[in-house]
């Protein structure tokens, strides 16, 4: 009995210390931040008004890739956090948008939609998604799989799909505001209850988000430091809520009050996603998981997927040349050293790795294209360009309903009615494609079935390649010109294969990292095996990318 128990212990012993041995030179934690919208520029630009703890630090202290792109399109949300996490493109993982025309149902859908689940932390139904969608493993995947599920993984975010599509297929919870109450809010895929602190934070008296609902976005510095933006109001802006002009200040308890929209369908606190506000509540909200879920504290690396959003609310209302942007990322700065500082008092320095990047980047507004760049630029609309397209179809093939959906040049063909036709698919995506580009506004136009037998890799055709996936893609995309977008006049969007929508910082911070910069090509989609390569451990399964080469410590 003794030789038995003594065998039991051996074996014991050699199984824990291999573990202690596997972990040995790896961080104890990786915390991911995306930044949403945010442009390369931006680090350039706001430099003189950062702090040292912040953005400078990154780059002071660490890695720095000044020539990271997006390659593939279309660049918007749900694919960005999807392929930076699973370092492959949607041509693989099959996010190809963040609502697409789903042609086995026959509707549009949502990327991370999943009425199977329900709302954890709410009674609203906002909590009713999962990543079921995503066709391939991701890095939080992976790091599950190669700890045999002792790591965590969190992630959180004010957007449901930029915590659930990082949060992967095995991630421990995945949290997002809820606009109805103001909660942090999962979905039943991850846990049945929230755990005993969340619910403590949620039902306190005095809740952080209360307080901001209540409070004024004020400049951080005087006025006269903003050189990088135009004057405050300009026409190139959106209004806030019971504004008469996009000009500081910003109370928020008036544009609660003044907003009949979010008041009618409930969506109240929604108005704080528009703020910094939104992006302090995710530092607290990683804070708080650090804290409670004893990030670092055993052999086994842990992952914490951090997205900071207002800055996309903030850049679609208020465009890239206002003082608004340029404030939201002097905040920014400040929360981003705010949760250094909290790893390094948690951790210690040295014992985590920081990657940043943005989910893309963003276009400046049109008619400031036009009126103070001298660039011939214009707003279109999909539904005009539509009917366009429709006219010319019927003309061609006989009267019907063509087009299933359409939104800035992706265009999916109703194939049903095509086949009740007896047409031939090819020749009516090559005729939408000749429709495309009897309108001006259009660059180009390139059909499914060419990106179905081909293979681009060079300008936006390769982007698009890149971004095909034939089950969910369009039938034929619509390549509008440069600044051309499907926007209103007021601030600005993204979803080009140009280099103002592509062009994004990389950075890694700590651990064995040492400073330095690289302005050699890099992908995001580079980024899930660098940090793989870091923990010695598979790559997501869809992920054709190899590391960037970071000079190391040791």
């Amino acid at each position: 009995m003794k030789r038995v128990i003594l065998s039991f212990l051996v074996a014991f012993i050699s199984y824990t210390s291999s573990f202690a041995q596997f972990t040995e030179d790896k961080p104890k934690v990786v915390v991911g931040i995306i930044v949403d919208q945010m442009k390369y520029d931006y680090i350039s630009r706001y430099w003189d008004n950062f702090g040292e703890g912040g953005f400078k630090k990154l780059v002071n202290d660490g890695y720095f890739v000044r020539n990271g792109q997006y390659n593939y399109a279309p660049t918007v949300t749900g694919p960005g956090h999807a392929s930076v996490y699973s370092g492959t493109t949607p041509a693989y993982h099959s996010i190809v948008n963040n609502n697409f025309y789903d042609r086995e149902k026959g509707k549009g859908v949502y990327c991370v939609d999943d009425k199977r689940y329900t709302t954890v932390g709410s009674d609203s139904k906002n909590g009713q998604k999962s990543p079921y969608r995503l066709a391939t493993t991701n890095l939080s995947d992976e790091i599950k799989w190669a700890s045999n599920f002792r790591s965590k993984v969190y992630a959180v975010s004010i957007k449901d799909r930029s915590a659930v599509l990082p949060a992967g297929h095995a991630g421990d919870g995945a949290y997002w505001l809820d606009e109805k109450n103001g909660n942090w809010i999962t979905s039943s895929f991850y846990m049945k209850e929230l755990p005993q602190w969340l619910t403590d934070l949620n039902e306190a008296k005095k809740r952080p988000i209360d307080k901001y609902m209540k409070s004024d976005w004020t400049l951080s510095l005087p006025i006269e430091k903003y050189g990088a933006s135009t004057e405050d109001s300009t026409a190139y802006e959106s209004l806030f809520p019971g504004k008469s002009e996009p000009t500081f200040p910003y109370s928020i308890k008036k544009g609660v009050a003044s907003d009949r929209v979010r008041a009618k369908t409930g969506r109240k606190y929604d108005i704080i996603k528009g703020t910094p506000y939104g992006n302090t509540l995710v530092t607290e909200m990683a804070m708080h998981i650090i804290d409670n879920e004893d990030y670092g504290q055993d052999n086994f690396t842990d992952l914490l997927a951090v997205s900071y959003s207002s800055t996309d609310y903030a850049g679609h209302a208020y465009g890239p040349q206002s003082i608004e942007v340029e404030d939201m990322y002097i905040k920014l700065d400040k929360e981003v050293e705010t949760l250094i500082n909290h790893l390094d008092e948690k951790l210690g320095g040295g014992n985590y790795v920081i990657f940043l990047t943005a989910d893309h980047a963003g276009a400046q507004n049109a008619g400031f294209m036009r009126d103070r760049m001298n660039f011939e630029a214009v707003n279109i609309s999909s539904k005009e360009d539509t009917q366009a397209i429709e006219t010319v179809l019927n003309a061609r093939f006989g009267e019907g309903k063509y087009v299933a959906s359409h939104y800035s040049g992706q265009l999916y063909l109703d194939r049903e009615l095509i086949k009740e036709k007896k047409l031939d698919l090819e020749e009516v995506q090559l005729a939408t494609a000749e429709a495309f580009m009897a309108m001006p506004q259009y660059a180009a136009a390139i059909i499914g079935k060419d990106l179905e037998r081909g293979e681009y890799t060079l300008g936006y055709k390769g982007l698009i390649y890149n971004g095909f996936n034939p089950r969910f893609s369009p039938d034929v995309y619509g390549v509008l010109k440069s600044h051309n977008m499907d926007y209103g006049k007021g601030g600005t969007t993204h979803f080009s294969p140009y280099k103002y929508d592509t062009h994004v910082p990389i950075m890694f911070y700590g651990w064995n990292i040492n400073h330095g910069e690289t302005h050699a090509p890099h992908t995001i989609t580079e980024i899930a095996p660098t940090v793989c390569s870091f923990l010695n451990m598979n790559y997501p399964s869809g992920c054709y990318s190899n590391p960037i080469i970071i000079p190391m410590k040791k």
